[in-house]
């Protein structure tokens, strides 16, 4: 008997499931800029810990979570390469800056790291807004730290180097995030005066059993602190890393092993 032929329901696509899911991925960039304009967001908050005291967060991580019209959160993974060249992706860092320049006022002494695009550096919302509170505030921004990507910093290396430059005198503090990510240049570790450097999670998942995760991370360390630089590990898991981690003198640690990403952090408890 032959094969009845497939359906086909649109570029290609045969299946109900896929078709349902492409159609959901063409609306979640419009879902997403929605959000945001109405507000529909908000920091979650991961520790940051020190490796020679694990038990207590030195600082925060705040994470942008966008709602959907069900209050459920969008995976970033679902529209983040949508969106992060586009003006929905400098609206989302500007209401993460704008988030976490309003918790640092509520919460006195706390420091907050926030994520941001190189290219919202050169966006007016974003770069006013910060140098506003800057100027009328300055303990809040000098409780921050402004994490830049690496595949970002390359996008616009000149721009991020006269941000860091400008700001850093004024006690502003920056970190080179995901480092190890994309195609990595040691251009910028030499020329850019970041202050940590935070190794990308997939060198430090099973880095205690993996002997070139080892070897990656060994060599990282060294070289950030012959610049002047603290290395924080991400994606911390499990004790047996984090042993490994404190033995090879990383500087800091992130991870679930430490505390999951959440919209009530410790501080809300007293």
């Amino acid at each position: 008997m032959p094969r009845k032929p497939k359906m086909v329901l649109e570029n290609g696509i045969s299946s109900p499931t896929a078709y349902a899911e492409e159609i959901q991925r063409r609306a979640t960039p419009d879902m997403v800029d929605r959000a945001i304009r109405t507000g529909h967001c908000d920091l979650a908050f991961q520790p940051i810990v020190r490796s020679a005291t694990p038990d207590k967060p030195a600082y925060y991580e705040g994470l942008i979570r966008i709602f959907d019209d069900s209050k459920r959160v969008i995976p970033a993974r679902d529209f983040i390469h949508e969106v992060e060249d586009t003006e929905v992706g400098r609206l989302i860092d500007v209401k993460a800056l704008a988030k976490t320049i309003q918790t640092l006022r509520q919460v006195p002494g706390l420091v907050l790291a926030v994520n941001t695009s190189a290219r919202s550096i050169g966006y007016a919302p974003w770069t006013d807004k910060l140098y506003r509170t800057l100027r009328k505030e300055p303990d809040v921004v000098k409780r921050m730290v402004i994490e830049i990507s690496e595949t970002s910093v390359m996008q616009l290396p000149e721009i991020v180097s006269r941000f860091i430059n400008d700001l850093e005198p004024k006690g502003v503090q920056f970190s080179l995030d995901q480092f190890g990510a994309g195609l990595s240049s040691l251009t910028y570790l030499r020329d850019i005066p970041f202050q940590t450097l935070k190794l990308d999670g997939k060198f430090v998942l099973e880095v205690s059993s993996n002997a070139k995760n080892q070897q990656i991370v060994q060599g990282t360390s060294a070289l950030a602190r012959c610049l002047g630089m603290h290395v924080i590990a991400e994606k911390v898991e499990n004790n047996a890393d984090m042993r490994w981690l404190q033995q090879a003198g990383i500087s800091a640690m992130q991870g679930f092993l430490f505390g999951i990403p959440t919209f009530n952090p410790k501080w809300t408890d007293t």
